[in-house]
């Protein structure tokens, strides 16, 4: 097995939070599911995602001056299956309720929270760039569970609450 396809399948078992990058260009609107996307700094308040530069939203992200990121929560997988490609639809934005806030990029309703972000700085990542994205604003919007990406499949978490219901009812 080469280191490729070792490193893919080390990465499969590394649960990811799910994530939709959103920008615009002209007035267009566009997105991505992305699963790489970290917090950097808190001085200044910094956001990393990584996005393929064969990826049809890299030329857009690199030429746009904000973006913003969407926490999805758990249900919301028909989201993310949009905006990765998985569920084809001749606009992703059509498709799904979104509205604007500071930055005048898009946020899909029913998310978790948002990060909107002025581009702070782009570097090379081999295949991927690394966008670093300055946070301008940034809300939590309900409690619901994220929606995790886990060896090549949905899943989410299980609050210690509620596990202790299903302990309850099972013992």
């Amino acid at each position: 097995m080469d280191i490729k396809e070792a490193l893919r399948l080390v990465m499969r078992i590394y649960p990811q939070g799910v994530t939709v990058v959103t920008t615009k260009k002209d007035n267009k609107l566009f997105g991505l599911t992305v699963s790489a996307f970290t917090s950097i700094s808190l001085d200044p308040p910094l956001v990393m995602v990584s996005i393929s530069k064969q990826s049809s939203i890299h030329n857009i992200l690199f030429e746009s001056e904000f973006f913003t990121i969407n926490f999805l929560a758990e249900d919301q997988k028909i989201v993310s299956d949009i905006f990765s490609g998985r569920v084809k639809a001749k606009d992703r934005f059509e498709a799904i309720e979104y509205f604007f806030d500071k930055t005048g990029c898009p946020i899909i309703k029913g998310v978790r929270a948002y990060i909107e972000c002025k581009k702070y700085s782009i570097y090379d990542g081999g295949d991927h760039s690394i966008f670093l994205g300055e946070v301008v604003n940034a809300k939590k919007l309900n409690d619901k569970n994220p929606l995790i990406y886990y060896n090549q499949q949905y899943t989410t978490l299980i609050s210690p609450e509620k596990l202790e219901i299903i302990e309850d009812w099972w013992f």
